[in-house]
């Protein structure tokens, strides 16, 4: 019985609250004394005062119970709370590594396209190649190739590319030569905002609006050849955009130097005239289309006179000079289709193409009165000069370069013999 009692106080104890226990307790306590009174044992003693303590003990358990549930509650949380941080950060790396996965694709295929520009040696080659990836792969307002001559006031030509429409030479404008000004000065790229405040942002803003602008100077033997700039292209795209133009100045690169090449082989540098090997070359395939046209060609051998003696007199320096000037005044006489070398020291050779010999004295007459009526300043020299020319013609002097070059050669012998300054 007594036992039945101490359960019952146990789950009412916990359930209630702490007074309700201590009366419930209470009451029980006093109706055993009362049915007790007359023999009041020990034991019942004990199980009155333990029965009285219960509800104390039940009170603790159940304060410590609910402190430990709420330890063990905000424990949880907390572990959700880091499980849910470890979720997201690994939500978030999946996608870093996803974008940063993308980036690489588009970062190697650029790469790649400088597979297909290596193989080419011309310039219109690698900008079409440029332009086009540069339309597929980026959205932008216009992007501009200016290129120069040696200098920021001598723009050679400028490309521009835009969404749509191929690529257009265009003429330049006052944005082209402001930003031509902006990279001399720097010395590097150049990429500004709107939302930035640069000095060069105000200076360009004025002459055109933009929300972004990537300018990059081209550099060939450490010489700025030119500038790719492109306008409002997202700043999500501004490394691959450095990526790609930085493939672009390196093909570039190598084409003006192939082309440098290309003239040393071909242009005497001296009087930047044909050399001797190239002219010949070019002299047989003239022959040859005149022999498929059936028409006439005239070959001119011109030669300096008395240039040994100028030489030992005034030095090789004013020699050079002397050859140089003469190099120019025989071009600025000759039609863009007739071609001049440099076929020895002093002695320079002509092709006039469709031309006979009647033609050819003409031609001759006029580069021999250019050259007499010439002052050269060399150095602190003033030196001037006569030429002497002799005359081939095709087919009537020869049919071959051999035969027409021994023809010209006696014609100009002749006119050596003849006094000089003179045309045979």
């Amino acid at each position: 019985m007594y036992f039945i009692f101490y359960v019952l106080l146990l789950v009412l104890s916990y359930r209630v609250k702490l007074s309700w226990s201590l009366v419930l307790s209470g009451l029980i306590s006093f109706f055993i004394l009362i049915f007790k009174i007359k023999s009041v044992s020990y034991e019942t003693v004990l199980f009155i005062l333990f029965f009285n303590v219960i509800p104390f003990i039940t009170e603790k358990f159940r304060k410590n119970f609910n402190a430990y549930k709420f330890r063990m509650r905000t424990e949880l949380e907390s572990v959700r709370e880091i499980y849910d941080r470890l979720l997201q950060a690994d939500k978030k790396q999946l996608e870093s590594n996803l974008e940063i996965e993308r980036k690489m694709q588009q970062v190697s295929s650029l790469y790649e396209i400088s597979k297909d520009m290596s193989v080419c040696l011309a310039f219109e080659d690698i900008f079409n190649i440029f332009s086009s990836v540069l339309k597929k792969s980026f959205r932008f307002r216009l992007a501009r190739l200016v290129l120069l001559k040696g200098s920021k006031d001598a723009i050679d030509s400028i490309y521009e590319i835009e969404l749509g429409r191929s690529y257009a030479k265009v003429a330049p404008d006052n944005f082209d030569r402001e930003l031509i000004d902006i990279v001399f000065e720097t010395q590097k790229e150049i990429l500004i905002t709107s939302q930035e405040d640069l000095p060069f942002l105000r200076r360009l803003s004025v002459i055109k609006s933009f929300e972004t602008l990537i300018a990059i100077p081209l550099v060939s033997e450490e010489k700025i050849v030119g500038i790719l700039y492109i306008e409002n292209i997202s700043k999500i795209y501004f490394e691959n955009f450095m990526i790609l133009s930085g493939q672009f100045a390196i093909e570039l690169q190598k084409v003006i130097l192939y082309k440098k090449v290309q003239e040393m082989a071909i242009t005497d540098s001296l009087t930047e005239v044909s050399t001797r090997r190239y002219f010949l070359e070019s002299f047989r395939g003239e022959i040859r289309r005149s022999m498929r046209r059936k028409s006439s060609m005239s070959f001119l051998m011109v030669d300096l006179d008395y240039f040994k003696e100028k030489n030992d007199k005034f030095g090789h320096l004013v020699g050079d000079v002397i050859l140089r000037e003469i190099a120019k005044i025989l071009k600025s006489n000759l039609r863009e289709i007739d071609m001049i070398g440099r076929y020895g020291g002093e002695e320079f050779s002509v092709v006039l193409a469709g031309i006979d010999k009647v033609g050819a004295f003409q031609v001759a007459e006029r580069l021999r009165s250019s050259i007499e009526h010439s002052v050269f300043k060399a150095y602190d020299e003033k030196v001037s000069s006569t030429i002497s020319i002799g005359i081939a013609s095709f087919p009537e002097d020869g049919v071959d370069e051999n035969t027409l070059i021994e023809s010209a050669d006696r014609a100009l012998y002749k006119a050596k013999e003849d006094g000089r300054n003179r045309v045979e």
